[in-house]
């Protein structure tokens, strides 16, 4: 199982878009443009990042974890207040890919209802792009998705959980996989400093070599 993860999580998943428009991992490609994702917060690092993508001039898609959410309302709210996009990543961050249970369907569908009530909530704003924990996307969690109105976006690439990486090489990283429709994961519910240390340069590099950054619903051209 643990190998199935680093596939989903360090290879592109170009080749997992699946017919209906239901799963997505990135953009078609058509258009220079990418999009910067945010998992698990808000925590530590959301402040300093919300600070970086302000100075930018950029739009990011934050998938909010309910857990996360439940006790930084107010930060959620900034998120929004400053015009990011709100999506849902879940509330207790459960891994099915090891959830043996029978009532996997119902305890998916609670999952995202939990994350969607407690957003709304806080902004007035209803969630319709779901990532699930651990990039899940088999075919019951495509089918919960298209019941509830929602839209399953993983990822092209990510690495920031990687520990043993400096700064240098997961920025590095990073850059070598900038193209056209890709859709970068990173994480703001620890402080994250390597992240928060290359983000203002790698958002530069992405201008100079002609990208626009866009939210994730922009990118794919998902109506709200």
């Amino acid at each position: 199982m643990k190998k199935i993860f680093l596939v989903l999580c360090c290879l592109s998943l170009a080749s997992f878009i699946y017919s209906g428009e239901i799963f997505y991992a990135n953009g078609n490609g058509k258009k220079k443009q990418v999009a910067l994702t945010f998992d698990d917060g808000p925590g530590a690092a959301t402040q300093e990042i919300l600070k970086i993508l302000k100075e930018k001039d950029v739009k990011a898609t934050f998938f909010i974890l309910g857990v996360s959410a439940q006790t930084k309302k107010d930060l959620v709210k900034e998120i929004y207040d400053q015009g990011h996009e709100l999506a849902n990543h879940t509330y207790n961050h459960f891994n099915f890919y090891k959830y043996k249970k029978n009532d996997i369907h119902e305890k998916m569908k609670k999952e995202i209802l939990k994350c969607e009530n407690l957003v709304k909530e806080i902004t007035g704003y209803k969630t319709n792009i779901v990532r699930f924990p651990h990039g899940f996307s088999r075919d019951i969690a495509k089918k919960i998705a298209e019941e509830n109105g929602y839209t399953i976006v993983t990822w092209s690439f990510g690495c920031d959980w990687q520990t043993k990486m400096s700064q240098d090489e997961m920025y590095k990283s990073y850059k070598k996989n900038i193209k056209s429709g890709a859709i970068f994961l990173m994480h703001d519910l620890g402080k994250n400093k390597k992240v928060i240390g290359f983000l203002p340069q790698f958002i530069d590099d992405i201008k100079k070599d002609g990208y626009e950054l866009v939210t994730v619903s922009n990118l794919l051209n998902i109506k709200e």
